[in-house]
């Protein structure tokens, strides 16, 4: 871009938003005013580029937003998201999207609260608001607001529920096939979510090395997971028939699995082995497990793939062995002796007594 002089005139060339090259005229013959003037044309496209349009239809970025959500999210995100929107619209229906604010977020906020709605449900509703929200702003549909001033409420770290390894054992003989062994083995010995265990191929098990190389999906690194002597014989035994490159499938035709088949099928193996259970319990028993036989919960923070160890520590507290073992290794200290003194407060009864320091004798000293 720059100042170009044609015969007597002097013009402007630049690129406008769509990357194609122009040129206009600045309609002077010196040099001066029109490097002025072209000065001033890049300040008013500057402005111009910067300026967000406005009065854009809520209904029109709704609907924008819910063909995002469907081509880029999952359907659990997506229904998540239009659930948030409907408690907004029972508080305020907006016009426009710019009147919502972080004031009126809030307010979503607090009807969600008045409605009794669980504290981690509410995080989870006012979170899918501020990403639509940070997503229009990407957009450049209206200008970029504060939503760092709507806090999160406090949620209590709940209970960790897991399995005996009496009740895997019921499981294990309640599933219809190795299929779904397998299935069971790769959350309760190999603590792989739902995601990953849909998502596993057979070039990620490395029978070599006797481990499981586990793609990012939830977060952005990936880990390798070693392999018990059951989950081994149980990958080598379902190999023997594998249809395609995924390791989990559904049929004999190898049709793909969602999440809501491994869900869904699970509830009535679980209910045949007389156990109560989810299938995220079976990844919760993987990680007690090991902190339960000593594990340090840095090593099982890397074996679950937490982003970070504060993650790991809702299972510290099945560690109360190691705690007081801990304290116990603590170095003793010599402690001085005193001459005590027995005198007995109460002739009539015997067991009235207390132990004092002669301080006289030690005065003496």
């Amino acid at each position: 871009m720059g100042v170009t002089k044609f015969g007597k005139i002097y013009y402007a060339d630049y690129h406008d938003a769509a990357g194609v090259r122009r040129r206009i005229s600045l309609q002077t013959e010196n040099k001066l005013v029109a490097q002025r003037k072209f000065e001033e044309l890049l300040r008013r496209r500057a402005a111009i580029k910067e300026r967000i349009v406005i009065h854009i239809s809520w209904d029109n970025f709704k609907e924008k937003l819910y063909h995002y959500m469907k081509m880029e999210k999952n359907r659990n995100t997506f229904n998540r998201t239009r659930l948030a929107i409907r408690h907004l619209e029972d508080v305020y229906k907006p016009r426009f999207l710019q009147d919502v604010t972080p004031d009126l977020v809030q307010r979503v906020k607090e009807h969600m609260v008045h409605k009794g709605l669980k504290n981690a449900n509410i995080n989870r509703l006012v979170g899918c608001l501020k990403t639509a929200m940070h997503l229009a702003e990407d957009w450049q549909l209206v200008h970029k607001q504060n939503w760092t001033i709507i806090k999160k409420l406090k949620v209590p770290k709940g209970r960790v529920v897991f399995h005996t390894p009496e009740e895997i054992d019921k499981i294990l003989n309640a599933c219809p096939n190795d299929m779904w062994r397998l299935i069971v083995l790769l959350g309760a010995d190999a603590g792989l979510r739902r995601g990953e265990i849909i998502e596993l191929r057979w070039q990620d098990v490395d029978f070599q090395n006797n481990q499981l190389y586990i793609a990012p999906n939830k977060t952005e690194n990936y880990r390798f997971v070693p392999m018990t002597e059951d989950l081994r014989n149980t990958l080598e035994t379902v190999k023997k028939d594998a249809i395609n490159e995924f390791v989990i499938n559904a049929g004999k035709y190898g049709t793909r699995v969602s999440k809501d088949y491994l869900t869904n099928f699970y509830r009535p193996i679980a209910k045949a082995a007389g156990v109560p259970s989810f299938l995220h319990k079976l990844r919760h028993t993987f990680a007690s497990q090991l902190v339960q036989n000593g594990v340090d919960l840095y090593i099982v923070s890397k074996l679950l793939g937490h982003s970070s160890i504060q993650m790991t520590e809702i299972y510290a507290h099945l560690l109360p062995d190691n705690f007081q073992k801990a304290v116990m290794n603590l170095p003793r200290h010599n402690k001085p002796t005193l001459h005590m003194e027995e005198k007995t407060i109460c002739k009539g009864h015997e067991v009235c007594r207390r132990i004092t320091t002669d301080f006289g004798d030690l005065m003496k000293k």
